[in-house]
């Protein structure tokens, strides 16, 4: 692993004070069932977080917070690339936060170049990036 991922995998582990078990089952099983564990992303911020096999990972919040209705289209997914780069995507509800995660492409080009955009649905992201 890079550095970055090492201090990635860092944040994610149970010595940082995460519980999910305070987390409303709805979410919680959804997340872990997906692969996703409880990160702390420094001043309050915590996301849900999954590593990819590329390089990237993904990480969903709801008002940068692990918990939330999950029916409530306030949840944000977004894939992040190693060496920087996002592709986002706001105002969703969990079930379409999770499609994301599982569907939004890469934030790096084949050519190395690197993807900065906020998208205002997982079509339109699909559509120009896919």
């Amino acid at each position: 692993m890079t550095d970055l991922a090492d201090d990635l995998e860092q944040r994610t582990d149970l010595r940082t004070g995460l519980r999910a078990d305070r987390v409303r089952p709805a979410v919680r099983n959804a997340m872990t069932e997906a692969g996703f564990t409880p990160m702390d992303l420094g001043d309050g911020c915590r996301a849900w977080y999954r590593r990819s096999d590329d390089g990237t990972h993904a990480l969903i919040s709801h008002n940068n917070a692990l918990d939330g209705d999950p029916t409530v289209k306030d949840w944000i997914v977004g894939q992040y690339g190693e060496r920087g780069g996002f592709v986002e995507v706001g105002g969703l509800p969990l079930f379409r936060a999770l499609e994301g995660a599982d569907t939004l492409p890469s934030p790096v080009r084949p050519d190395g170049s690197l993807v900065e955009a906020l998208y205002p649905s997982l079509q339109q992201a699909l559509d120009d990036l896919g």
